[in-house]
């Protein structure tokens, strides 16, 4: 066969060799991105689902490279952007792209909506709402990144934009339209109204990066994790040299030795404490009893939504859990400890104590 035509072994290598050099990303790393994305993206999940109080899940991401302008491609229609951007552990920048329906429904149910009658655009008020939403959000995710990493992970506010993503690009100095950049792309559902997808936009020089970091502070744990397993080790190799040394003292050196391993146990009988004995106990409440506590009488609670709170005015009328005439709770720092009423003394309210609380009571007051 002619050298000047290549064998079909080398034309693979060439394929290959030429694929990787355009995804610029390796299998690891992409593994590593999509863990990552993964596990922050589960936790702002969770701080989503406690906002709504309905179910939302977050499926494992799909990482590619691509070009930031075949993403304006694909998303020509206004978006719901956020903007986030890393200070210090981290430094760097990222979007989160949400659909514009997606953020409709989430920011009617931050209102107090069902997410079903959907306005036809994107408000101030929704945004401000959907802005609440993501900061509790990002901040969740954030604060996994820093577990993650082992080190304070410090982000900016999150910005949040009701903007097509070509005009984001355009104004913003922080990327350009042809630069290659990190597609992450999660599959979101909240209960029954969203079943979409969530996009997540990074470069690639920033993900990179933090793979690099993950992985170097992963391996100083590592490291440190066997230098202390070998500090632990060493003393026990001291003692097993002690015995030879030992072996060179003279006969009644070893024979004190070993009477001194000799142990002898036998039964303590200890004296019957006396009624109005100073106990330890006792000693001990003497040093704690000048500490001020905070005592709150709590008449009852109640549940809104952003939105009944902001309508909230002179004379508004507040609903609690309780019926009138029924015990009210006696709390201190926070925490209950006993039920009764509330009096009247001279031109003082005053709280009269009914029933002490006990401890499973108190574990069943903890709100959920």
């Amino acid at each position: 066969m002619s050298k000047e035509i290549l064998s079909q072994e080398e034309i693979d290598a060439l394929l290959e060799t030429e694929a990787n050099e355009k995804s610029d990303l390796t299998p690891d790393e992409k593994d590593v991105i999509g863990e990552v994305g993964n596990i922050s993206m589960g936790a702002a999940a969770t701080a989503l689902h406690n906002i709504l109080d309905r179910p939302v899940q977050i499926t494992t991401p799909l990482v590619s490279l691509t070009n930031l302008s075949k993403v304006i491609i694909d998303h020509q229609k206004p978006l719901v952007l956020v903007e986030v951007a890393y200070l210090s552990g981290l430094e760097g920048v990222n979007l989160l792209v949400v659909e514009e329906r997606d953020a409709a429904v989430i920011a009617d149910l931050m209102l107090g909506g069902e997410g079903k009658d959907l306005p036809e655009e994107i408000g101030e008020m929704q945004l401000s709402a959907l802005s609440e939403a993501m900061n509790q959000m990002i901040g969740s995710a954030s604060t996994s990144m820093s577990q993650i990493f082992n080190r304070e992970i410090e982000i900016t506010p999150p910005t949040t934009e009701y903007i097509t993503l070509e005009d984001k690009v355009e104004r913003s100095e922080k990327f350009e339209s042809q630069e290659e950049i990190v597609q992450i792309s999660f599959r979101i559902s909240i209960g029954d109204l969203v079943d979409s997808t969530i996009v997540q936009l990074a470069p690639r020089d920033f993900l990179k990066d933090m793979v690099q970091k993950l992985v170097a502070g992963q391996l100083s744990l590592i490291e440190g994790a066997e230098l202390k397993e070998g500090k632990e080790k060493a003393p026990s190799r001291e003692k097993e040299a002690q015995p030879e040394k030992k072996m060179e003292i003279s006969e009644m050196g070893e024979q004190e030795e070993k009477s001194s391993r000799t142990v002898k146990a036998q039964k303590m009988d200890f004296e019957e404490l006396e009624t109005g004995q100073d106990t330890g106990d006792e000693r001990s409440i003497e040093l704690i009893r000048d500490i001020p506590l905070q005592l709150t009488v709590r008449l009852g609670r109640a549940r809104k939504t952003i939105k009944e709170i902001l309508e909230l005015g002179k004379g508004s009328i507040i609903e609690l859990d309780r019926l009138a005439g029924e015990d009210v709770d006696l709390l201190v720092n926070g925490k209950l400890i006993a039920k009764g009423e509330v009096v009247v003394i001279e031109e003082n309210f005053a709280f009269r104590i009914k029933k002490i609380i006990s401890p499973l009571e108190r574990i069943q007051d903890i709100e959920p």
